[in-house]
């Protein structure tokens, strides 16, 4: 596919988005996330330092920012903090350079002036309740050690006190560890007398283990009340005085406010549809202008583009997956390939797409059109983690939050997106990668048990034509219950269906669909890298009455390419031979 052209102008009236780059030319920090090291280190960094007056220019009392992983958000979060609450006079000035120095004196009379709590979920991940449990109660108690040493704790209730003695030993039971961070931030105000900042990194990680390991009600209750005791604004005069400054919450979704953030009335959230933040994670077109021209391979720019941009932020800003960036510029000898994709698991995208209703594969068959690769679809962006299978809207918020869809601009009639329905569409070629993953998983049988979808295709490509029909007849009549052939253009979904199919050749064949050709627009067309292979052009009909032959049918296709000459332009190509394949379908005949 041909995503080039998907990209809009990178713009945000809140931020100057030129690109400013310290040592461009340095080492580059693949899986540096702690800000110190990356700064001390001489690494090629971009500077980012500007969320930091974002943050502090905010209204907010929490902020929450969701993003997809390894977008950014660890590293922006621990810059914050070193910008905070690091000691100057122990410490060479890391900000020094950086736009953030520049921003103006209110912002540096910031540094160092509030005590700063920092927790990070990213490892609170684990198989069982139990298991999970144990990492969790560990985290809290590392952090409450190192906040109590040298407060006051005598200032406390007697009731705080046997609970921060309780975490601290790991002999806490999960229900009295909830209210750890409201009794940390009021240890801290005590002993510096002045409230303190939250910073909380991928604070969904350990709910998504949860979900995916069954034991979701156990990790909720202990996440809903921490973070509502510790972040709620007690705005009620009968509640006690609220010890905390601000917050700032990273993660991948914005989970229902009903299972997490229930308590806090004095939330802000900024996810991939809200402008503010949105060049803060990932890199921009001029970012990476620069990071290539840097490494003098600036010529490389339309396949970095093509496999790793794409990403729409908001109502204007294209970001680059940096992740996938920075890999690919520390293996500068590697052709382009997917990084990103690779880095975690995608079990629960694709046990959820090959559950999915017909609905939900419509859209996808409106995502491989190549022709028009974009989907209408009414998204929750507030994923209930529970009923993810529950409503297809969920499906498509989860996948545009976590950067397996992106949203593209509304055009027709005049429409843009709104807060419940967007136009989606597969950001990049990386990212497709997934989708063609899982049409290689349906023709395995998936979970369908229909089998035999790569025999068959090998029978396409080797010009066996009677074999491909045979099996190709069976694949249709078994995979029938996962597809919807109703509707008022039942061609249609044929048409995705052979097209989500072919997508497993895509490394042997250009695949077009809806082009046009000759004297017309064919269908499907599979154009071979190696001229010397037989190319293929494909028209579907449908049979409009029961009465209706499929086999005259099926010559009226066939007669339709031949008339139309839809073969000639790859003939003209160079391509040896072109086979036409007229396919008629009546139900699941």
């Amino acid at each position: 596919a041909d995503f080039s052209g998907l990209s809009a102008p990178c713009h945000n009236p809140s931020m100057n988005t030129r690109a400013h780059i310290v040592n461009p030319g340095g080492p580059v920090p693949r899986g540096v996330s702690d800000f110190t090291k990356l700064r001390e280190g001489g690494y090629a960094f971009v500077d980012k330092s500007l969320f930091i007056k974002e943050i502090l220019d905010g209204g907010d009392d929490v902020t929450l920012i969701t993003r997809p992983r390894r977008f950014g958000k660890t590293i922006n979060l621990n810059m914050l903090r070193c910008f905070l609450h690091w000691p100057l006079d122990h410490q060479p000035d890391l900000f020094d350079g950086l736009a953030i120095s520049r921003a103006g004196e209110e912002y540096q009379r910031e540094r160092g002036k509030r005590p700063v709590l920092f927790l990070t979920f990213k490892d609170i991940k684990a198989g069982k309740w139990d298991d999970a449990w144990i990492k969790l109660r560990g985290l809290l108690a590392n952090t409450a050690e190192i906040a109590a040493r040298g407060a006051p704790s005598d200032r406390l209730t007697r009731l705080q006190q046997k609970t921060l003695r309780g975490v601290i030993e790991g002999t806490a039971k999960p229900a009295e560890c909830q209210s750890i961070l409201a009794i940390l931030t009021e240890l801290l105000t005590r002993k510096h007398g002045e409230k303190p900042w939250v910073l909380i990194d991928e604070y969904d990680t350990p709910l998504h283990a949860a979900y995916q390991s069954g034991y979701y009600d156990d990790m909720r209750n202990v996440m809903q009340g921490l973070l509502g005791q510790g972040l709620k604004d007690n705005a009620d005069a009968s509640q006690p005085q609220t010890f905390l400054h601000k917050a700032v919450i990273t993660g991948i979704l914005r989970v229902a406010k009903e299972d997490i953030f229930s308590d806090l009335n004095n939330l802000g959230v900024y996810g991939v549809s809200q402008d503010r933040f949105s060049p803060c994670f990932g890199f921009t077109p001029a970012e990476i202008n620069d990071l290539l021209a840097a490494r003098g391979i600036a010529d490389r720019f339309n396949d970095v583009r093509a496999w790793y941009d794409g990403y729409r932020l908001g109502r204007a800003t294209t970001i680059y997956n940096p992740w996938s960036v920075i890999n690919y510029l520390a293996n500068p000898n590697d052709p382009a390939q997917p990084y990103w994709v690779n880095t975690s698991s995608n079990h629960l995208v694709h046990h959820l797409l090959t559950r999915a209703d017909a609905g939900v594969k419509r859209g996808l068959r409106q995502l491989l059109d190549e022709a028009n690769p974009v989907t209408i679809q009414r998204v929750q962006q507030n994923v209930p983690l529970q009923e993810l299978e529950a409503d297809p809207e969920n499906l498509w918020g989860l996948l545009l939050a976590s950067g397996y869809l992106t949203l593209h601009p509304r055009v027709e009639e005049g429409k843009e997106n709104t807060a419940r329905e967007s136009a989606l569409r597969i950001p990049n070629k990386e990212v497709r990668e997934v989708y063609d993953t899982l049409a290689r998983k349906w023709l395995r049988g998936g979970e369908s048990g229909s089998g035999g979808g790569m025999e068959l295709l090998e029978a396409l490509v080797a010009g066996e034509v009677d074999a491909f029909a045979e099996r190709f007849e069976r694949l249709v009549f078994h995979s029938m219950s996962y597809f919807d052939p109703s509707g008022d253009e039942p061609e249609r979904f044929y048409h995705g269906f052979v097209l989500g199919m072919v997508q497993a050749l895509r490394n042997r064949y250009i695949v077009a669909s809806q082009r046009e050709s000759g004297l017309g627009r064919y269908d499907l067309a599979l154009e071979p890298k190696d001229k010397s292979k037989p190319g293929f052009v494909l028209e579907f009909k449908t049979c409009l009455r029961p009465s209706d032959s499929l086999s005259d049918t099926a010559q009226q296709a066939l007669r339709q390419i031949q008339d139309k000459t839809y073969h000639a332009e790859m003939l003209n190509r160079g391509v040896e031979q072109v086979i036409a394949l007229g396919l008629a379908f009546r139900g699941k005949e």
